[in-house]
């Protein structure tokens, strides 16, 4: 379901962080039923919200102190796995900022 053109539309295969953001700017909201890892209703995992807290604030650390660039001609595809992750990694360059805001 992750990757079905039919739920996400004809770009589903792209890295395209893009997507989670609304117009305005905000987040948008997808029902958890769309995307399955941490599955939904009464089957949903225990340590989704611990998951998510952990990822803001390892994401927010890296984006505050790095400037983040995609590799360029890197290949960003799915791995065939029931678990979600990327076949070939995400390979980025970072370079520390100098300044702080």
């Amino acid at each position: 379901m992750g990757r079905m053109r039919s739920i996400w539309g004809e770009d589903c295969m792209e890295f395209k962080p893009e997507r989670w953001i609304s117009s305005s700017g905000g987040i948008k909201h997808v029902p958890s039923y769309k995307f399955p890892t941490f599955n939904a209703g009464p089957r949903a995992c225990l340590g989704k919200n611990m998951a998510f807290s952990e990822l803001k604030i390892v994401a927010t650390t890296i984006i505050y102190h790095y400037h983040i660039q995609l590799v360029e001609g890197h290949l960003v595809l799915p791995a065939d796995s029931m678990i979600l992750h990327m076949k070939y990694g995400l390979k980025v360059k970072l370079n520390r900022r100098s300044e702080f805001n």
